[in-house]
């Protein structure tokens, strides 16, 4: 069975980077693209000056935001998804029972329940 889990694991992260791979090579090709428009202050009174350094930083930052997040929720899936493995949870239920029992037939002291 932990093979499954291995090959299911693989598949998750061959598919993400296949996936990121698409999109990045839909970025290259001649699809839509976004051109940022010039305007002379003679055409818009008031009008202040776009820096697009500051754009890009900002989706940069964003970019960036949402690749921790990402990143963030995978390990948290990992995380579940080992916790919640049903022979896992079976092998410690059984570790617990086989515990209380030699606790309950050796009468230790210890135990707190009245």
């Amino acid at each position: 069975m932990s093979w499954v889990r291995a090959a299911a694991a693989l598949l998750l992260v061959a598919g993400s980077f296949w996936s990121g791979g698409v999109a990045s090579a839909q970025d290259e090709n001649d699809g839509p693209t976004i051109t940022p428009v010039a305007q002379t202050e003679s055409e818009v009174e008031g009008a202040e000056d776009v820096d697009f350094d500051e754009n890009q930083a900002g989706i940069d930052r964003a970019r960036r935001l949402l690749i921790a997040i990402a990143v963030v929720m995978a390990v948290a899936l990992v995380a579940y998804w080992w916790h919640t493995i049903p022979s896992r949870r079976l092998r410690i239920a059984a570790e617990r029972l086989a515990d209380q029992r030699a606790t309950v037939q050796h009468g230790d002291p210890d135990d707190s329940t009245s």
